[in-house]
């Protein structure tokens, strides 16, 4: 009997002093998930490097790793007329003379570990993207970088700016 109640003192104590370690509640830490980041930049007309049909410019990217290449993330969405749209997006241009589309012109991007390039495509090689409007147009991008595992896990329309800010609590 005195081996049992030594046995129930030292469980006794040793349950209050792992109780008796907490302390007080800190305030709460910025809204975000460790596992994303967001930031926002431009893509300026004048970095454009062309190559017939294809107009890009590369950035320089740490924070995509080779676990994001191989199992995460990357999207892009440019910012127009009050709306974030994801990216690649195809824009049509008509004939002023037909109401048919003559070619079109895709916003898209690709990337790998360390860098990502955003490019303006057209559909033709007779087109000279440098004489394009939306190609001097500077536009405003944000991306969204996710690792592996919160990606594979994401119940989120990738494709939908504000249900990803939303899902991972990134900040504007």
């Amino acid at each position: 009997m005195r081996i049992r109640s030594a046995t129930s003192v030292a469980l006794l104590g040793l349950a209050m002093l792992t109780s008796a370690c907490e302390g007080p509640v800190g305030p709460p830490g910025p809204p975000g998930n460790a596992n994303v980041i967001s930031f926002s930049f431009m893509l300026n007309p004048e970095a454009l490097q062309y190559n017939g049909p294809v107009a890009s410019v590369g950035y320089d990217m740490p924070e995509i790793t080779p676990g994001v290449v191989e199992g995460g993330a990357v999207l892009l969405y440019f910012y127009e007329q009050g709306t974030w749209t994801a990216l690649p997006y195809t824009f049509a241009y008509e004939s002023p003379d037909l109401p048919a589309v003559d070619f079109t012109v895709t916003l898209g991007y690709a990337f790998e570990v360390g860098f990502l390039e955003v490019f303006y495509e057209a559909s033709t090689a007779e087109v000279d993207l440098r004489e394009l409007a939306l190609v001097q147009t500077p536009r405003q991008l944000k991306v969204v970088i996710i690792d592996g595992m919160a990606a594979a896990k994401a119940p989120v329309n990738l494709r939908d700016y504000n249900a990803v800010k939303a899902y991972f609590g990134l900040e504007d």
